[in-house]
């Protein structure tokens, strides 16, 4: 199915626009469950539930209990845990703070500041993108398996890969095509197990599926296994895949010893079910995993996290949050690569997930945990590597308009739980005193900026002078009350006017539809400046709801809701409905 985004182009075009796009989409059977089928996945997981098995109580690291050092005390962690929140809730409150405190120049002082920062980090946005797709144009056009045989040839041939593949209950219209992107990777697939991670409530649909599945590309794969991760172990948080990634690779490293294989042989691939890899991803992964110099104590990923999928068919604010989303990501890893964690999908040293002790599946968060845990476990010596190759991921989608927004709500809810890091590594921090105090800072101002600092910005350049007019009858007195707002609606209208390089950029690696009327381009333009408003919604609320739980020790009962892999009827990608 050829995408009309590369019809009327010349060849260079088209082929650079290619580049940018998921493969077509396999032909799928959907008469493809026969009854031998069915019968067969019946009897597998009769038999994979029969095996013996890690024990619910060994998939927890040994020292950690809920992510914090088994020692902490529990008045220690609460006070860990609050501090997010109160941080976040001063700065929320700050105008009100100001006017109480009868100190109104203060915070006009602090949101002039935080305005003349928000214009530079423009400045640098706009550069980061340029310097990254300048970066991307390149590294897709480089032969990374010829480089390998050039200079790491023997490695190579002793490298290994394990996919850890986490499936819920999505459709063979989300899966099948991801399968076929990992299967038409340029490495040798046949040194790829691929591990399908299932939940058990969905087991025997799932299994049925990849044994449709197995017989299209089982050929093209070292092997298929499979892991039925257990529902309700006590303590473990659902509705996250950590559970059942951390279950599944628990079980392969078990299974890789007893065949005398060694985990520094392999590299392990972790990512959504719903991502399609473009055919260089894993050949750039393993050039740089194989160039390191520290290999056991990185991480690897792509900087070019593209949502491409379904991206124009979403509504207007989903679609606008998927594509600052990838914007963010590449200018991150071109201008603020130490600060980078790991996020959704990423590659990492089989012997470092062992070394590491593998995922927490008893906290609310298992992407960036894996990075914080790391970085204290490895004393500071843990950090990230990059390529500028894309993947093509679903945004998320549901069968309304209605149900898409709600889903993004609890996506990112869920996502906002990513805080538990924060207390995690302040524990981590206390009891290792191995770290270097240069580590240290480093690692504090990370999290306070990444977690706690940035989040509140753009609603205090919003709401927070109207605050104070409305409050402060003093502020209303002086003169700076009138000749501040002109001077910040100035400096913010220099940033807004940065949206035009920026969707400029943002097409190099997002293409727009052909065909679209010159409207269409206009508005795409006009659509770009929802971003302010998905910042003080998506961007901020569920943040702030997650923070203020965890403050006020309202745990979301063990359970969050999945993100469905959904459609609208009579498209090409998720459970069509």
């Amino acid at each position: 199915m050829e995408s009309k985004c590369s019809e009327n182009l010349t060849k260079d075009e088209s082929d650079t626009i290619s580049e940018f796009l998921p493969p077509p989409n396999p032909k799928i059977a959907f008469n493809h469950i026969s009854q031998e089928i069915s019968e067969r996945a019946k009897a597998i997981l009769d038999d994979l539930l029969t095996k013996k098995q890690i024990t619910p109580d060994k998939v927890n690291p040994a020292d950690r209990h809920m992510g914090f050092p088994t020692q902490t005390p529990g008045s220690i962690r609460r006070i860990f845990e609050m501090i997010p929140g109160i941080f976040t809730w001063i700065f929320i409150l700050t105008p009100l703070i100001a006017v109480f405190m009868s100190i109104p120049y203060i915070l006009v002082g602090y949101i002039t500041v935080i305005v003349i920062y928000w214009l530079y980090r423009a400045f640098l946005f706009v550069y980061g993108l340029w310097i990254g797709i300048k970066r991307t144009r390149h590294d897709v056009k480089v032969g990374w398996m010829d480089k390998i045989q050039n200079e790491y040839r023997e490695e190579y041939e002793k490298l290994k890969y394990v996919l850890i593949y986490p499936v819920y209950n999505e459709g063979l219209e989300t899966i099948e095509p991801s399968v076929a992107g990992w299967a038409d990777s340029d490495v040798d697939t046949q040194k790829i197990s691929f591990v399908v991670a299932i939940e058990e409530k969905h087991a025997q649909q799932c299994i049925e599926y990849f044994e449709y599945i197995k017989q299209k590309y089982g050929h093209y794969f070292r092997e298929i296994i499979y892991y039925v991760h257990p529902a309700n172990i006590k303590g473990e948080v659902m509705g996250i895949k950590g559970g059942n990634i951390n279950w599944a690779t628990r079980h392969f490293v078990q299974k890789i010893k007893e065949r005398g294989e060694d985990s520094k042989d392999y590299l392990l691939f972790t990512f959504d079910c719903d991502q399609i890899p473009h055919k260089k991803y894993m050949s750039a992964i393993t050039y740089k995993f194989l160039s390191s110099k520290n290999r056991y104590h990185k991480f690897y990923s792509s900087a070019v996290h593209t949502f491409n999928n379904n991206l124009w068919r979403v509504p207007a604010l989903v679609r606008v949050f998927s594509t600052s989303l990838t914007l963010v990501v590449l200018h991150g890893w071109t201008v603020l690569k130490k600060s980078k964690d790991t996020w959704s999908s990423y590659a990492v040293s089989l012997k470092t997930v062992e070394d590491v002790n593998y995922w927490c599946p008893d906290i609310e968060n298992d992407d960036t945990a894996f990075y914080w845990n790391a970085k204290v476990r490895f004393d500071g010596d843990f950090s990230g590597e990059e390529v500028y190759i894309p993947t093509y991921n679903d945004a998320v989608e549901n069968e309304s308009y209605v149900k898409t927004h709600r889903s993004l709500y609890n996506q990112q809810h869920r996502w906002g739980w990513g805080i538990i890091v924060f207390p995690i590594t302040l524990a981590g921090l206390y009891y290792n005193g191995k770290i270097p105090l240069k580590k240290r800072l480093r690692i504090l101002w990370t999290l306070f900026d990444n977690q706690l600092f940035f989040l509140t910005v753009v609603y205090l350049i919003t709401f927070g002078i109207p605050l104070l007019n409305f409050f402060s009858k003093m502020f209303l007195e002086i003169p700076v009350s009138y000749n501040i707002p002109s001077l910040l609606g100035y400096i913010l209208l220099g940033a807004t006017l940065l949206n035009i390089p920026i969707v400029i950029l943002r097409r190099n690696i997002i293409p727009v539809p052909e065909g679209w009327p010159w409207w269409r381009h206009v508005w795409d333009f006009i659509e770009t400046g929802a971003i302010m408003v998905n910042m003080l919604t998506f961007g901020f609320l569920p943040y702030v709801q997650a923070q203020t739980e965890l403050l006020l020790g309202m745990k979301p009962k063990r359970k969050f809701n999945v993100t469905e892999k959904v459609v609208i009827k009579g498209s090409s990608r998720g459970k069509v409905v």
